[in-house]
């Protein structure tokens, strides 16, 4: 369901031009959000998690580089949910010491190089999206900072279990990744991971277009998100 289907009672921001079918990813797949820094790519992850009837499933978002109240905030900004339908894990805001200020709706893991402890509370919020019978949108922002605190191989496995437990589940993630972190053949084996990509340059506006899918445009296409 693209994103018109998504009804809220506070105002929703304006869908940009030309993503009406990149929002439609398929229940059980995966994709990878790529493009050069400051071109919006949060703000599109966001987008694609958001679209549909947000509300009634669950949403999880493992972030890098802001705290989990910043990125509650910034998401609700796309969808109007529920506490219970958002959860965050969160890599930088407590080094590890406990999730005293998150209650059960967040978890803080020690550092971006944690993949265990990120993936312990991924399966965590996954398994209980999946108990209580609702779909959930996975997104993770982003893949660049975990690079920087781990090596490729434990990227790639970890990327490897989520995809593969995303896609068991029939939920749908999203993943960010900032051009030329890695070298063009790093970037081909991580791409593995996923069912599609969806990539992002600016020019006079941004542009995006998708690859490896039948959906979403193959050629660039001017679309509008501001940051």
């Amino acid at each position: 369901m693209g994103i018109g289907g998504y009804h809220s009672t506070v105002s929703q921001p304006t869908v940009p031009d030309g993503l009406s079918d990149i929002l439609s990813i398929p229940a059980g797949t995966s994709v990878l959000v790529t493009g050069p820094v400051m071109t919006s790519k949060r703000r599109l992850m966001y987008a694609l998690l958001a679209a549909g009837d947000a509300a009634s499933r669950g949403t999880t978002v493992v972030t890098t580089r802001k705290p989990a109240h910043v990125v509650e905030r910034e998401f609700r900004s796309f969808a109007d949910v529920s506490s219970e339908r958002l959860t965050v894990v969160d890599c930088l805001s407590h080094g590890g010491f406990g999730d005293d200020e998150g209650g059960p709706m967040r978890r803080f893991v020690s550092s971006p190089g944690d993949l265990t402890g990120i993936g312990i509370a991924l399966t965590e919020f996954m398994r209980r999206y999946h108990d209580e019978g609702i779909a959930a949108r996975i997104g993770l922002h982003s893949l660049s900072t975990m690079l920087m605190y781990s090596d490729l191989k434990r990227v790639f496995q970890f990327l490897h279990v989520v995809t593969g437990r995303i896609a068991a589940l029939e939920f749908t993630g999203v993943f960010v990744l900032d051009e030329k972190v890695v070298s063009e053949r790093d970037e081909s084996i991580l791409l593995q991971a996923f069912d599609a990509v969806v990539e992002v340059r600016q020019r006079e506006t941004l542009e995006v277009r998708v690859r490896g899918a039948d959906y979403g445009p193959r050629a660039w296409t001017p679309v509008s998100i501001d940051d």
